[in-house]
């Protein structure tokens, strides 16, 4: 079919132009308006359409896109997030209002220019943002900076740009484009866990990660100079007590306080660290060795046995012990030589405490003897190396035996015999002594439910078995187990265990001698001897330390002593029993001032059980019958 070209009407040039004039008019303008046409030719009308639905969406997107770049503008005032925009020919430079707003700015009055950003950064830090901008333009690729500006008030303000290129037709970079946000408190939260990473929060002195960190440093330096650096280790003496007696919240204060007067005596050169507990250490480096670092330690050894007022009003007085190893004639790595610093410390504290000590090999093999010592201890138990001997007491006025006091001996395959004063305090130091000291008790009085005389027997127990809080219920199984009347067994026990948490000590004795078991005051008069103590509890015995018996005589200071305590025993209607009698003599006196038992080697030395047969089979022995049928040295 061939259509007739006739019958179609001519578009007007000039509709098409008008609409086209329309729609670039209304396309930047917000409202109902719509395009619209005089023409009556379908064509025409079919292009007005277009025009509309394209001037709608056209509109929308304006809108979106608005919307959009004030919502990125809300987000960057929120988040501080200025930008800016550098071309490289002829540095034109632009910047973005919150670019203004974040360099203080607001009205905008700092004309935007390169050199004027890098003129707000620190001295220190223009360099580093200027390489990172070139390196952008040389290499084609993104590069970020952190640098600092100073505000009106002279603080530092961190800002973290990122850069990226603009690239032309030809693949170069004309342009530079920069995204820049303020990140002061980012940083400074970083620097606090970063602080707080490398130093103790309750005294603000140096960790041991930090110490370390610093000390290997110290020494590479003091090797290049050829110099030699000292460490001093210490801690406080007895600092224990004050958070038993006072509290923890006491303990942290009296620390603190250690802190401050370490920083009164320190030099500015000097690192001071706190490593735990209440040990501390200062590194004292670039000075005249050993002469500075024993002057320090004295200065601290004074000030530090000053007294302190807690808050609570409390006056306490305070001591420290100091260990000192010197780089390089002790030690060589940072390792070696705080380890060198405790040994002397360790020996120190050994040796009396309140003193400072210079590390010295022997204190090496000392440590390595005590070392070993501790770990054949903690297997002689299951080794079967412990046994007990047992010393005879005797009534004064009788002259009869009234029992035996079990003593605890370790002879040892690798050490021989350790003294019990030794190996007693190790083994109440490396947590051994409950169950030690329940193999005491049960084999003492598994013996003695096997003697024909019920004598009584004495078992002493140390304050560590008591604060436990479980002695009385294994004194309660061990009678049950063993047979053993109760009334024949006697705990005793030194005053000291009642210093230190006295509530639970006292509720713990109060169970074991609901029991029937006597409890005994050893070593009265060598600690506290308070009249308090006895009222606190009622013992049922008092026993005096052989040191008041040593030079016992007519007329002396011991007599004087013995007298006094056997007066407060008649008094408190307590029997007194008198260790370490050795003559005749003392035993005439004793029996005369009215002592009511005595115990020594004059009545007979500590020996197996099976040397004492004539007391353990026949009732009433004396010293007589006993010496008749068996040797008791």
């Amino acid at each position: 079919m061939v259509i007739d070209q006739a019958t179609v009407p001519t578009v007007k040039t000039s509709d098409i132009e008008d609409i086209c004039r329309q729609f670039c008019t209304l396309a930047v303008e917000n409202g109902a308006s719509r395009v619209t046409t005089d023409s009556a030719h379908p064509l025409v009308q079919k292009f007005v359409l277009a025009a509309n639905l394209s001037l709608d969406v056209a509109r929308r997107a304006v809108r979106t896109s608005n919307e959009a770049i004030q919502e990125l503008r809300k987000i960057h005032r929120i988040a501080r997030i200025g930008s800016w925009r550098v071309i490289i020919e002829g540095r034109y430079t632009t910047w973005s209002d919150e670019m203004h707003s974040l360099v203080g700015d607001a009205k905008r009055t700092v004309v935007p220019a390169f050199a004027t950003l890098t003129e707000l950064l620190a001295p220190a830090d223009r360099a580093e943002f200027e390489a990172a901008f070139h390196s952008v333009i040389e290499t084609g690729q993104e590069a970020t900076v952190e640098s600092r500006v100073n505000d009106a008030a002279g603080a530092d303000r961190w800002f973290w740009t990122d850069m990226q290129p603009e690239f032309d037709d030809r693949g170069a970079v004309f342009a530079v484009r920069g995204i820049c946000q303020e990140i002061t408190e980012r940083k400074s939260a970083f620097e606090r866990i970063r602080h707080l990473a490398r130093h103790d929060p309750l005294t603000g002195l140096a960790n041991r990660a930090h110490l370390n960190e610093q000390l290997e440093q110290i020494l590479a330096e003091a090797s290049r100079r050829r110099e030699s650096v000292a460490v001093l280790c210490f801690d406080l003496d007895g600092f224990k007590s004050v958070n038993d007696l006072y509290g923890h919240a006491a303990g942290d204060d009296v620390l603190r306080e250690m802190a401050r007067r370490l920083a009164c005596h320190v030099r500015e050169t000097d690192l001071v660290a706190r490593i735990g507990g209440d040990e501390f250490v200062v590194v004292q480096a670039f000075g005249q060795q050993p002469e500075a670092a024993q002057s320090l330690a004295r200065r601290l050894l004074d000030d530090v046995m000053g007294t302190m007022m807690l808050k609570g009003q409390a006056e306490i007085a305070l001591s420290t012990s100091i260990g000192v190893a010197y780089y390089p004639a002790d030690a060589k790595t940072a390792d070696d030589l705080l380890a060198r610093a405790d040994r002397a410390l360790y020996w120190i504290k050994n040796e009396g405490r309140n003193n400072f000590a210079a590390y010295d090999p022997m204190m090496e093999r000392e440590y390595q003897d005590r070392r070993k010592l501790e770990h054949d201890l903690r297997l002689a138990l299951q080794r079967g190396e412990f046994s007990l001997v047992y010393q005879p007491m005797l009534c004064a006025r009788l002259d009869q035996f009234m029992g035996f006091e079990a003593l605890l001996r370790w002879n040892s395959p690798v050490h021989g015999s350790v003294p019990p004063d030794i190996f007693i305090g190790i083994a109440e130091s490396i947590g051994i002594m409950g169950p030690l000291g329940a193999w005491v008790l049960r084999t003492a009085c598994t013996e003695a439910a096997r003697w024909q005389n019920p004598l009584k027997i004495a078992v002493n127990v140390s304050p560590i078995q008591v604060q436990q809080g479980n002695l009385a219920e294994t004194v309660a199984e061990i009678l049950e187990s063993t047979g053993l009347a109760p009334e024949r067994l006697e705990i005793e026990v030194t005053e000291s265990l009642l210093i230190r948490h006295p509530e639970r000590a006292l509720a713990t004795l109060r169970a074991i001698k609901a029991l029937g078991v006597r409890i005994a005051m050893d070593d009265f008069g060598t600690g506290y001897s308070s009249l308090a103590t006895l009222r606190a509890f009622p013992f049922d015995k008092l026993k005096v330390d052989r040191s008041f018996v040593l030079d016992l005589c007519e007329g002396s200071e011991s007599m004087a002593i013995i007298n006094a305590i056997l007066g407060l025993g008649r008094g408190l209607h307590l029997p007194v029993v008198v260790e370490g009698v050795e003559t005749e003599l003392q035993a005439a006196i004793l029996r005369r001032c009215g002592a009511d038992e005595m115990q020594g080697y004059l009545l007979g030395r500590p020996a197996p059980i099976d040397q004492f047969t004539a007391i353990t089979t026949a009732r009433g022995a004396t010293r007589g019958v006993a010496a008749s049928r068996q040797h008791l040295a």
